[in-house]
């Protein structure tokens, strides 16, 4: 009996036996799996709302090619196509044209949709101090680090391994080539205990200035160096105003016209007789012998002026004591902003608030160029080696006056500000 009793308990402790040594293995075994790299392979990334698909490596696709994925060592294959590919700014990329292949750094944020073939924009890259501007119809394959645009989601990517292929399939039934073999969706482990090293690794020492360091240092960023503006405010003169009052007839004032063509290649006068309360304009396919001005619609863009007023009075010289007749006009100018002003018989020369600035162009590489604008002129352009240059505004109050530049190579709008 004695013996049969302990063959009963020998069976139960090696029951007990397994059962704590099947609970060990399994903790072991959960632990373990639970350490996961913190180097993630490809990742899911956001940016003005939209979500791109990322691999940490170069790829060479287009809009319209397709993202494989197939999960657990299955054989189907699930293909999603990249609608549109986005190319973050200062980023180093490869295109492939009918020209040729160029590299160079991306001067701004570029989305290239799937029908860039048909678009008229223009990718501009630096290599060095050369930019090429390469059009969207001229551009067959892109490489480099692509956020990718396409319907992958985070339920899609499981938390084991997937298979990614990027290999385009040309017929039915040819099987798919993976040219990354097995990636996992993995989120970055932390360890307050972690180390640059793994377990018995040996360690990389490098010396850098007489230093011992595990990491060699980053070269360091060069910052691009902007072109200077390139303009100077030399000059601000007023500008004589192109009509003088000469005469008039009852109530209707004439005005000498300074700028027609009679008068300064033939000596001629050209007056013009001006009613009031009417609005004028000048005849650009006048015939000589005919007014320089004509009469136009209130809503015409190319109206100049209009007399608001006019009037005959007596004035006394003040040196001699005689009277004079003379005429005086209110005069209304819509292209110097609508501000209305006097004309009378008795001056010479008319000043209206109208302004011509002057200016100097200078670049390096380029030879110097003078060039002006008047203030009735706003929104003018000089064009100088490439860049164009704009009266964006003027403020007569305070005297100021804002230019902007237009360079090809630069996808900014430079602007400055002049005082005069």
């Amino acid at each position: 009996m004695k013996i049969k009793h302990l063959e009963k308990y020998i069976l139960l402790l090696s029951f007990v036996v397994l059962i704590v040594l099947f609970t060990l293995f399994t903790n072991v075994s959960t632990q373990s799996s639970s350490v996961v790299s913190s180097n993630q392979i490809f990742s899911l990334k956001t940016k003005n709302g939209k979500t791109y698909f990322s691999l940490n490596r170069e790829t060479s696709l287009i809009p319209g090619d397709f993202i494989y994925l197939s999960q657990d060592e299955e054989s189907d294959w699930s293909p999603y196509e990249i609608k549109s590919i986005l190319l973050l700014a200062r980023q180093e990329i490869q295109l492939s044209t009918s020209s040729g292949v160029v590299h160079g750094t991306t001067r701004q944020d570029v989305i290239l949709e799937k029908n860039w073939k048909k678009s008229h924009g223009i990718i501009a890259l630096r290599d060095g101090k050369k930019v090429f501007n390469i059009q969207y119809n001229d551009i067959s394959r892109i490489t480099g680090t692509l956020w990718l645009s396409t319907d992958i989601d985070s339920k899609t990517i499981k938390n084991n391994q997937t298979q990614v292929s990027f290999y385009q399939r040309t017929l039915p039934d040819e099987p798919i080539i993976t040219e990354i073999d097995k990636l996992k969706w993995t989120n970055p482990v932390s360890d307050e205990n972690s180390t640059p090293y793994d377990l018995f690794t040996p360690p990389i020492i490098y010396i850098h200035n007489g230093d011992l360091t595990t990491r060699l240092p980053e070269k360091e960023i060069k910052t691009e160096k902007l072109e200077p503006f390139g303009l100077t405010l030399t000059k601000v003169s007023k500008s004589e105003y192109p009509l003088i009052l000469k005469s008039w007839v009852g109530e209707t004032p004439y005005f000498e016209d300074l700028t027609a063509n009679g008068s300064s290649n033939l000596g001629k006068v050209v007056r013009n007789r001006v009613e009031l309360g009417k609005a004028y304009k000048r005849d650009l396919s006048r015939k000589p012998g005919q007014p320089s001005l004509i009469q136009c619609d209130d809503n015409d863009s190319q109206k100049m002026f209009i007399v608001q007023h006019f009037v005959v009075q007596q004035y006394r010289n003040p040196q001699t004591g005689g009277l004079r007749p003379v005429g005086r006009a209110m005069i209304k100018d819509f292209q110097l902003g609508g501000s209305a002003f006097e004309i009378n018989t008795l001056m010479t020369k008319v000043f209206a608030g109208n302004y011509t600035f002057h200016f100097l162009a200078n670049l390096p590489n380029l030879s110097p160029q003078e060039f002006s604008f008047e203030s009735s002129s706003v929104d003018s352009t000089f064009d100088y080696g490439g860049r164009v240059y704009r009266i964006s505004s003027a403020n007569y109050e305070d005297s100021s006056l804002v230019v902007t530049k237009e360079d090809p190579r630069q996808a900014e709008i430079f602007t400055k500000t002049f005082s005069f």
